[in-house]
């Protein structure tokens, strides 16, 4: 893992934050009702985290395995209009957004937790992950969530790399 110092200017050629969902936005656990309608929990500070990095004017989307209508409810409320559920291929699809908006892998950071996100942990600028991710998954992430997946993991993430990139005080002016 690269030290802190050695990841500014890293974290201020970051165009486009991507994530994975389950394991990431969510505690990966699956819930269902009685009916077999899917429930998903989010963390609200996450939330917060992808709203200030939008402020900041990284573009936020995802690239999951899985879909739901949880899922779609939740990124129409975030804004986040870069989605990709469904898909286990996603170093296919990173190369078709990259492709599509023109920028270099360098560009983005992405959020994994599970040995599916690897190859595209391998390609990014920034690769993160979570507290909760197997050794083999965190040994190519430059940063690893001292919080758990779908614990406030992406809030942490987007924290560290806007503070990186010297924007996360004046984000937060309005807050404070």
């Amino acid at each position: 893992m690269k030290r802190r110092k050695d990841l500014k200017p890293i974290a201020k050629k970051i165009k486009l934050f991507l994530m994975d969902v389950d394991g990431v936005l969510t505690d990966g656990r699956l819930y269902y009702t009685e009916r077999g309608e899917e429930i998903k929990v989010f963390d609200v500070r996450d939330g917060l985290g992808i709203k200030l990095l939008q402020r900041s004017g990284i573009e936020v989307g995802v690239i999951s395995g899985r879909s739901s209508k949880a899922l779609l409810k939740r990124l129409e409320e975030l804004g986040i209009e870069e989605v990709h559920t469904g898909r286990n291929d996603k170093l296919e699809v990173l190369e078709k957004i990259l492709k599509e908006k023109n920028l270099k892998a360098e560009e983005v950071a992405y959020v994994g937790d599970d040995y599916l996100d690897v190859p595209v942990l391998k390609v990014v600028g920034f690769p993160a992950t979570v507290k909760d991710a197997p050794p083999l998954v965190k040994r190519h992430a430059l940063y690893v969530s001292k919080r758990e997946g779908g614990r406030g993991a992406v809030r942490e993430i987007a924290e560290f790399l806007l503070n990186l990139r010297g924007e996360l005080k004046g984000l937060l002016e309005g807050y404070l």
